[in-house]
């Protein structure tokens, strides 16, 4: 049985490109540079497929462009702050009862030939 309080359906929205000014070292900063988001929003999806109205769901499209708007209004030094930002206002902004948010960043280690460095946080309304 569902559990209403803690509902386990999802919308996915994988490897979002984005551009952000990001890097501990203020010439990484200078440029913006590419990251890749994917989230994962967690809510009741019952009244949306019940109803097929957008009004009863996450419009995916407006999560895309408060993603990139979010992104690009400043810089960060850190993926781990983009991910804190992203997941405080999907739940702030959204009607999503908890967030999965990961953060990639592909050029972080290219020195050492790893293709990306990337965190991976979730929060909830309750945090």
């Amino acid at each position: 049985m569902v559990n209403p309080d803690n509902p386990m359906d999802r919308i996915l929205i994988p490897e979002l490109p984005l551009r952000a000014r990001v890097g501990v070292e203020e010439r990484e900063r200078a440029v913006p540079q590419p990251i890749v988001l994917e989230v994962e929003l967690r809510l009741d999806l019952r009244p949306a497929g019940r109803s097929d109205s957008v009004s009863n769901t996450i419009d995916y499209e407006a999560v895309c462009g408060r993603l990139e708007e979010l992104v690009a209004d400043r810089s960060f030094c850190l993926i781990e702050t983009i991910a804190e930002e992203v997941a405080s206002r999907l739940v702030r902004d959204f009607p999503a009862q908890s967030v999965r948010v990961a953060v990639r960043k592909p050029r972080a280690l290219a020195a050492r030939g790893v293709p990306y460095a990337a965190v991976e946080i979730e929060r909830s309304r309750d945090d």
